[in-house]
């Protein structure tokens, strides 16, 4: 492991970095640490779109995707992840692989169950490929969502005004189409992502307030709630909202999910996981209940209890506070005029600013 950081930190310092086979043969290489990184798709999702950036300066095509874990802790001590241990975590993996596939320049995925064996891979392959995150920060294991944030996307959105998006790839896409097609017909497509987590409940939705939401719009608006969640967090009163489809009532994965609220018109619902999905797009959103810190994130504004991230629109928002049929009301009528209703031929859920 030591030789392998040493070769490592060489190429860092030495320039070699320019120094590879012709641009179409480089690619990027990017490590996600389970022993720094949490076992959470929406912090995956963050460090999806940090490759984007990372491709796009480099003028690289391609992104390889490599996951490392400690057999004998294969996860970072949090409460939210004490259900997950060295003889199930391979059982739960393929839950948050998924969330890779929204990439669209992903190449190779490579999972590896030993850090020596990633730092011998990454050393002896200097030739063909640019390496993020940096080597300090992976030797550290630092965490990286805030200097993602607040440092390599603010300081990408300064230079170019905007960001990349982070998008299903073709067959998530496609697929996503003909789902809603056949489940909302002509209607606007909102997707809602609902959370309750016994563990950690601090972030967990209102489902009474939802539930008294959804019922209200039934023949207000043109509109299907697609509700996106685990199966253990289904309320059995949302089937009872016409205007409602459980997505988990489809045996959707997470892939699918993800394909949903990026085919939807607008998101709404948990600042949680998947939602991230959202935020790093030009559609109309509103996360409640959120945690986030504002002061670190770099040229983001509060108004009252609303948080504009330095790269979201009037019509992107994260609220703190608990969710009320009343406030859920008011931010969906705010979204529902930014937005036009399609063109008949168009697909359902298809913005018209």
């Amino acid at each position: 492991m030591a030789a392998g950081l040493v070769r490592w930190n060489f190429r860092a310092f030495s320039g070699l970095a320019a120094v590879s086979n012709s641009a179409d043969e480089r690619r990027l290489l990017v490590i996600y640490d389970f022993a720094s990184q949490p076992f959470s798709i929406g912090d995956i999702l963050v460090i999806q779109e940090a490759s984007l950036v990372v491709r796009q300066a480099a003028g690289i095509d391609r992104v390889d995707l490599a996951f490392v874990y400690d057999p004998a802790s294969p996860v970072i001590p949090d409460p939210a992840f004490a259900h997950i241990n060295p003889e199930n975590f391979l059982w739960h993996l393929p839950t948050v692989l998924q969330a890779a596939q929204v990439n669209p320049y992903l190449g190779s995925v490579f999972l590896f169950d030993s850090h020596r064996r990633l730092d011998e891979f990454a050393s002896g392959n200097l030739h063909r490929y640019d390496i993020w995150p940096p080597l300090s920060q992976y030797a550290s294991r630092e965490y990286l969502y805030y200097s993602v944030m607040s440092e390599l996307l603010f300081d990408h959105f300064n230079r170019e005004q905007s960001l990349p998006r982070l998008e299903s790839r073709g067959p998530a896409k496609n697929w996503a189409k003909t789902f809603l097609k056949r489940v909302a017909g002509s209607d606007v497509v909102v997707t809602v992502q609902l959370r309750k987590n016994p563990v950690n409940p601090e972030r967990d939705s209102d489902y009474a307030s939802w539930i008294s939401f959804f019922n209200s719009c039934q023949g207000r608006y043109p509109v299907k709630f697609v509700v996106i969640c685990s199966q253990q967090e289904v309320d059995p009163g949302l089937r009872q909202c016409s205007n409602v489809i459980v997505a988990k009532d489809h045996w959707t994965s997470v892939e699918q999910d993800l394909a949903l609220i990026n085919a939807a018109a607008m998101h709404m619902g948990a600042s949680s996981g998947p939602g991230m999905l959202a935020i790093f797009s030009d559609k109309p959103y509103c996360l409640f209940n959120t945690d986030v810190q504002v002061h670190r994130y770099r040229g983001s504004t509060q108004d009252g209890n609303r948080v504009t991230l330095y790269f979201g629109s009037p019509t992107q928002s994260l609220l703190f506070g608990a969710e009320t049929a009343d406030v859920i009301a008011f931010e969906f009528e705010r979204m529902w005029k930014s937005i036009a209703r399609s063109h008949a031929d168009d697909d359902p859920g298809t913005i018209k600013a």
